[in-house]
């Protein structure tokens, strides 16, 4: 899915540069490679956390992985083609062969040792997804659905057929990341119940129906009022962002420097890289909620997904009451408003049900019993 969705992307970047289309293309490919920038970034913080923390066991695939995260050449091909997240892989695979070989030899001890570094390789994976598809996938959505709005006449044609492609092929992706990357938390936590089949559809549709309707709702009233629309989604980064670095306990702790004594306050540099890494996840908040920090989020929910509500109505309306005449005896313009509204409410319900009777909130007592 990820080599087909980049492939859209880049075939996408090609044709509005055949046709002239400066700013379309201009836009479209920031908006493709700057998040694969970003992504790369996190990934060798990642990356050092990891070589800081492992012992030397470790340092045949990480001298490989460091080679490709910071030698330039690498580097320009990570970015160009997308590959943060495939590169992690890499990592995976040689410990899923690890443990294998582990388990061949009946060295219970080092299977489990690798079994534990794949699951983490596993979630870092996950995250890396997730900030692929909500800094590139998502804002790209938003891009091509406002220039679909905006350009669309009624007529089918070779563009219009791959930007509907590269919306349906991002869409796809999303929120399959979002429940992708709740189950590989969960999974990674020893002490706690893991998230089962119903759960993970059901974490699937909440992500994916309130996400739908994040995007649709930016989308159509950026196609009439597109710096206003990016000022509020500035405006709601902002705000987002100093939420998060207020409560950025689990930001700090992925900034730390573990060659700094834990129970010191954290040093300047320390800071300053949580809040640039508050500022990335603030971006994610425009579309979705991403948890930073482990406890209780029902406050949290609740407060996020009643302004993103309250915004997707108000643009909505907006929408409604500007569009042109043309626009409002279009097949398509009641279709969008109730898609700008409904998939929100059907987001929300799967995740009431999911909390009320799917969500394993028991922690797992015997795991370190049984895992002996």
């Amino acid at each position: 899915m990820h080599i087909v969705d980049m492939g859209f992307d880049i075939n996408l970047i090609v044709r509005y540069l055949l046709a002239g289309k400066t700013m379309y293309f201009v836009w479209t490919t920031i908006v493709v490679f700057l998040p694969s920038f970003i992504n790369v970034i996190i990934s060798r913080r990642m990356q050092r956390q990891d070589d800081k923390i492992n012992t030397t066991e470790n340092q045949s695939e990480s001298s490989c992985i460091h080679t490709m995260l910071t030698q330039k050449l690498y580097c320009i091909i990570v970015v160009a083609f997308q590959l943060a997240p495939v590169i992690r892989y890499y990592r995976i695979l040689i410990h899923t062969w690890k443990a294998y070989k582990s388990q061949k030899d009946e060295d219970k001890n080092a299977q489990r040792r690798h079994y534990l570094k794949m699951l983490k390789e596993d979630q870092d994976v996950a995250l890396l997804r997730v900030f692929e598809c909500f800094l590139e996938a998502a804002p790209q959505q938003v891009l091509q659905l406002t220039i679909l709005l905006k350009d669309y006449h009624n007529n089918i044609n070779f563009e219009f057929i791959h930007q509907v492609a590269t919306i349906l092929s991002s869409l796809a992706s999303m929120g399959w990341a979002m429940a992708s990357y709740h189950r590989s938390i969960r999974l990674v936590q020893q002490d706690k119940l893991n998230i089962g089949i119903t759960g993970t559809v059901l974490q699937f549709l909440w992500h994916f129906c309130t996400t739908v309707s994040r995007i649709l709702s930016l989308s159509v009233v950026a196609s009439i009022w597109p710096i206003y629309t990016a000022i509020g989604c500035v405006i709601h980064w902002i705000g987002m962002t100093g939420w998060i670095i207020v409560d950025s306990r689990g930001i700090l702790e992925f900034c730390r420097d573990y060659n700094h004594a834990p129970h010191c306050p954290p040093k300047f540099k320390e800071r300053i890289y949580s809040v640039l890494f508050s500022i990335v996840i603030g971006v994610v908040h425009v579309f979705i909620y991403l948890n930073a920090v482990d406890g209780s989020t029902l406050f949290k929910h609740v407060s996020f997904y009643t302004i993103c509500f309250l915004e997707n109505i108000t643009a909505t309306i907006f929408w409604i009451h500007a569009s042109s005449d043309e626009v409002k005896h279009a097949w398509y313009f009641n279709v969008l408003v109730v898609f700008c509204i409904l998939p929100f409410l059907i987001g929300i319900t799967a995740m009431v049900v999911y909390y009320c009777v799917f969500h394993p909130s028991f922690k797992h007592l015997n795991s370190v019993n049984t895992s002996s």
